[in-house]
């Protein structure tokens, strides 16, 4: 699961190859752009390693940081004026440095059940809460954000560029 999870830095870190002003375009109307997208990721794995990560103890009741509040400070970040290079630098090292923290953790540590918000039961999964259930549905929400970038960078190259 571990490896699974780390697979996103190397593809994000592909994405330096395409043109920079296509990653501030959103990628549908009413939709993030790539840029967005990429200060999203990286913006959960550092709130999930500095806030989350340390307090999956057995019956714990984590609080969580409203969602909104969190995506709408990466969006405000991404569209600063901040380089594409400097995001996507900034995402591979979070993704690192939450990887490297994740393979500290021993295997009972994976399973250990607690509560988000009150809640024993992920709603989207419906597992108990446990670090397992947590990093799985990170690597469900990469994947989401994975085809949506890929799907708008391959309607804008040709055959030979397409992102995979």
């Amino acid at each position: 699961m571990i490896t699974k999870f780390e697979q996103a830095q190397n593809w994000v870190y592909s994405l330096k190859e395409y043109t920079e002003k296509d990653f501030f375009k959103p990628i549908e109307n009413g939709k993030w752009s790539v840029a967005e997208i990429i200060a999203h990721l990286s913006f959960w794995d550092k709130y999930v390693l500095e806030a989350i990560l340390p307090n999956m103890k057995q019956n714990t009741d984590i609080k969580s940081i409203d969602f909104q509040e969190l995506n709408d400070q990466a969006s405000n970040y991404a569209l600063s004026g901040i380089s594409v290079k400097s995001l996507i630098d900034q995402f591979v090292e979070s993704r690192k440095r939450l990887v490297a923290e994740l393979r500290t953790k021993s295997d009972a540590e994976f399973y250990v059940q607690f509560k988000i918000n009150g809640d024993k039961i992920d709603p989207d999964s419906g597992a108990p809460f446990s670090m397992y259930s947590y990093i799985s549905s990170f690597i469900w929400h990469d994947n989401h954000h994975k085809k949506q970038i890929i799907e708008f960078f391959n309607s804008k190259y040709t055959e030979d560029f397409q992102v995979k």
